[in-house]
């Protein structure tokens, strides 16, 4: 049985008092950093870099010198795994260097299953201007060293390129839309059973072509397609490996309006899209597809990437000029602006490095304004470098309690 200790810390500073309740209880999960990819614009190189919450900073890691663009990055295994171009790359999270690399033309999204990084592929051809042709395009690579281990023939599997992936319960859902090949993208949902190898596919129909956003829930399998870029399709599919009697297909289309390459999330039991030049972001039921009268997020900017933080529900957002640095918003669960710090040029895919700390379970604590003081629980001033509970002292007389982990 863990151990609770419940800590109460008077404080008084220039004529004011406080009382900050602090409940330690074993372990808990905290965002230690959020690591960005920059696509890089016409003026700017493609790079990876990492924020720090605690800090409110962003740093540079690496740039992508021999790239052109970015596609994915994902956190496991201990380690941030970057595809960018014709790379994989395996980073350090503490020192940032880089531990493995492999290449793999046309690499697009990542995802970690049992010590394995897995990947699928799709490349376009200068010559033929359609997609390149791979004997195989869904890949997998031994997480610690990047050594190949694996792929699924494409006389097999996955026939077409793919773009987004997501492994849930040792099984693999592959958004593959050809989408290299203009005028002959397709819409087919691949489900790819790891431990047995078996594998499956399904049509989205007509209207699900081109799909860039694939989303998985404890019920279903969520997607929203470009179609042929004049309009949007929003697919759901139930799934015997989702507690589904049999394969059930549904798409439904949004006309007359497209979604390009721009963001899509799963907030609660929405699906959030977003469509091209609209302000503020369209919403659906997850268990129908029903589309909301209301818009989510605040009506001032376009959405280039989205991810939401496993720890808080935190919205982490990119908005772009595709040109130069850029901007990633951070909102509440309502869509309404927290804060937001500057990245590189096209910040597109993005990952939490969690870590787990004997932490904080509770605060009870009043949320202030200007800092104009720092202490640590025994009322000390705090120093750089220091870990452990943060409390700051706030202009309008209230305070506000932190954790900086390792």
């Amino acid at each position: 049985m863990n151990r609770i200790v419940h800590v109460v810390v008077s404080l008084m500073f220039v004529n004011f008092v406080s009382i900050v309740s602090v409940s330690v209880n074993g372990q808990v999960e905290v965002v230690n950093s959020v690591w960005v990819m920059n696509e890089g614009g016409s003026m700017e190189t493609p790079s990876v870099g990492v924020y720090n919450p605690t800090e409110a900073t962003f740093t540079q890691v690496m740039e992508f010198e021999e790239a052109e663009f970015t596609t994915d990055v994902i956190i496991a295994d201990g380690a941030a795994f970057a595809a960018a171009d014709n790379m994989i790359y395996r980073f350090d999270l503490d020192t940032y260097e880089v531990e493995a690399s492999v290449e793999m033309e046309g690499v697009r999204k990542l995802a970690y299953y049992d010590g394995s990084i897995y990947s699928t592929r799709g490349e376009f051809d200068s010559e033929t201007w359609g997609s390149v042709e791979f004997e195989t395009y869904f890949v997998w690579f031994n997480a610690e060293t990047l050594l190949w281990e694996g792929e699924l023939p494409a006389t097999e599997g996955v026939g077409f390129d793919a773009e987004d992936l997501v492994i849930k319960n040792g099984v693999a859902y592959i958004a593959i839309n050809n989408a290299f090949t203009w005028g002959d993208e397709v819409g087919l949902l691949g489900v790819y059973d790891i431990e047995t190898g078996e594998y499956t596919e399904h049509d989205l129909g007509e209207e699900g072509k081109n799909t860039v956003h694939l989303k998985v829930t404890e019920n279903e399998v969520l997607m929203v397609n470009n179609t042929d870029w004049s309009a949007t399709s929003l697919s759901r599919v139930e799934l015997p490996s989702l507690g589904a009697d049999e394969a059930l297909v549904n798409t439904m289309t949004v006309a007359g309006v497209s979604s390009g390459c721009n963001a899509a999330s799963l907030i609660g039991d929405e699906l959030v899209f977003q469509i091209e030049d609209e302000i503020g972001m369209r919403k659906a039921s997850v268990s129908d597809l029903t589309p909301a009268a209301e818009m989510w997020g605040p009506a001032t900017d376009v959405y280039y990437s989205m991810v939401v933080s496993p720890v808080n529900g935190d919205v982490y957002a990119t908005v772009t000029n595709f040109i130069d640095e850029a901007e990633v918003q951070i909102l509440d669960v309502a869509g309404t602006l927290i804060s937001s710090f500057q990245a590189g040029a096209i910040p597109g895919g993005m990952a939490f490095d969690v870590r787990t700390v004997v932490g904080i379970t509770h605060f009870d604590l009043f949320e202030g304004s200007r800092v104009v003081g720092e202490y640590d629980l025994m009322g000390r001033v705090w120093a750089n470098g220091n870990k452990g509970v943060k409390i700051e002292t706030m202009s309008n007389q209230t305070t506000r309690v932190s954790y900086v982990a390792e």
